[in-house]
């Protein structure tokens, strides 16, 4: 059987993920053939599937990337009926540089010269200040240490990461209300919700009359 050295079509690196945005997309943000509708922000610290050690690790930048769809990470321009790309024609930078046979080139380019959302969101708009204060008001824990040190115990932490959940929904919920943000632009302006990010490390989330409740199983 000879190597492959050509797309198959088959589909799996698309709904693997939609692929992070580096500087040399930002001519298809600015002609609009990429709209912040289309994209996630993934926050400094968040946890990450790092393609070059092969681990979980915590972003070390923040970067955007194309979301997901239907519950998934599967990009949202993949067509699985058509086994392709829907905007193959101006696809990301990553894409073209992609090969699933051939892998050297897409991990030279992991984690360099990615696109960011102040990159992106001009002076003039109004939502650029308020992402840079929730930034600044609500900088992601050290998830991957809470992983290694968080116990059953460990109320004080527990009540402690509960209050910034309840003010990073609180936050949001003004921007969304005072904006008209759409769930996507609202992910794209300001991440996931924090308490989101806490699930996969053992977190239970309740929701109550008085806001988020947090327990570790």
């Amino acid at each position: 059987m000879s190597p492959q050295n050509e797309c198959k079509r088959c589909g799996t690196c698309c709904e693997n993920g939609g692929p992070a945005l580096h500087s040399q997309d930002l001519p298809l943000i600015e002609k609009g053939l990429l709209s912040f509708e289309d994209l996630i922000t993934i926050r400094k610290g968040e946890l990450v599937d790092d393609p070059v050690t092969k681990s979980i690790e915590p972003a070390k930048t923040e970067f955007l990337k194309i979301r997901g769809t239907k519950g998934s990470w599967a990009c949202i321009f993949y067509d699985k009926n058509q086994n392709g790309c829907s905007i193959y024609g101006h696809r990301p930078f990553a894409c073209g540089v992609l090969k699933c046979w051939d892998t050297k080139g897409i991990l030279e380019l992991a984690g360099k010269d990615l696109l960011s959302r102040l990159d992106i969101v001009k002076e003039n708009n109004p939502l650029r200040q308020r992402l840079i204060e929730h930034e600044s008001l609500f900088p992601l824990p050290d998830l991957k240490d809470i992983t290694r040190t968080i116990s059953r115990s460990s109320k004080k932490t527990i009540k402690k990461l509960e209050r910034m959940c309840n003010k990073d929904i609180a936050h949001r919920i003004q921007s969304v209300d005072t904006f008209q943000l759409s769930v996507a632009l609202e992910l794209f302006y300001f991440g996931r919700p924090i308490f989101e990010m806490l699930t996969p490390l053992g977190f239970d989330i309740r929701e109550t009359a008085s806001g988020i409740k947090l327990k570790f199983k």
